[in-house]
């Protein structure tokens, strides 16, 4: 596994946004629909400034993911998120009681206006068929919180920060966590899961494909390189590349 220097005349945010913006102007249009390819796009955005702008996005597409140019050659790129899913199921969760919290305190016209970071209890492992009376309950003690400045005792929110905001918006944290070591047995597995659709792949762009993987985020459902190690795989794919969003690193695997 081979680590990629960055050349920082091309890791600029003026750079960055050159790479992107034209894709996620449109896409933003309908941020909703499209959050996940925003992302996305984000991320292959991060991958080509490696490549000191020889390549460019070409086209934005499914099947794969995106098709990037250097003006000559075009290669298909499939993007893809590794994460630890049982992390994830937790945050997302936890995120998906905050959000339909937030939805409950707009509708009171007697709260302020607030921006409230929202910190799950450590031990917070709550099941399905809780879910609506832990809404009432997140909004209950969040509405007590913007009143007196207290937070209530109990066994879903750790504590509570808030600041004067635009309108009432809250923003979900699971507190402190170790992030996860990456290894070559889930980098395998990642690239075996997208090698099943690679005829796929060629069937509808006849191009060379590049796949890559991307780590690094923020959360506990995220990995990180700790460790240089040896990969060898055998793939179809002609590149495997694997991205660490958060500290920009790329290290070239096949």
């Amino acid at each position: 596994m081979k680590k990629l220097a960055l050349n920082s005349k091309y890791s600029t945010v003026e750079n960055y946004s050159d790479l992107i913006s034209d894709f996620t102007d449109k896409l933003k249009v309908d941020y909703y629909k499209n959050e996940q390819k925003i992302i996305e796009t984000c991320h292959v955005g991060k991958f080509l400034m490696f490549f000191e702008n020889r390549y460019k996005i070409d086209k934005i597409c499914e099947e794969p993911d995106f098709i990037i140019s250097d003006g000559k050659t075009k290669i298909g790129l499939e993007h893809q998120i590794l994460i630890d899913k049982k992390s994830k199921e937790k945050e997302g969760f936890f995120g998906n009681l905050i959000k339909q919290a937030e939805k409950e305190l707009r509708k009171d016209e007697g709260l302020p206006n607030f921006l409230a970071n929202v910190y799950a209890h450590p031990f917070f492992n709550a099941k399905i068929n809780e879910k609506q009376d832990l809404i009432n309950e997140i909004v209950l003690l969040i509405k007590h919180y913007v009143k007196t400045g207290d937070l209530l005792e109990n066994e879903t929110i750790e504590r509570i920060s808030s600041m004067k905001h635009s309108k009432i918006s809250l923003s979900p944290n699971l507190g402190a966590w170790w992030q996860k070591s990456i290894n070559g047995e889930l980098i395998k597995n990642a690239v075996i899961k997208k090698e099943k659709r690679i005829d796929k792949y060629f069937e509808n762009t006849n191009l060379s494909q590049w796949l890559l993987i991307v780590i690094g985020g923020l959360g506990e459902s995220s990995y990180s390189v700790e460790n240089d190690f040896d990969l060898s795989i055998k793939t179809k794919f002609e590149k495997v590349f694997l991205l660490e969003d958060f500290s920009t690193n790329l290290y070239e695997i096949k």
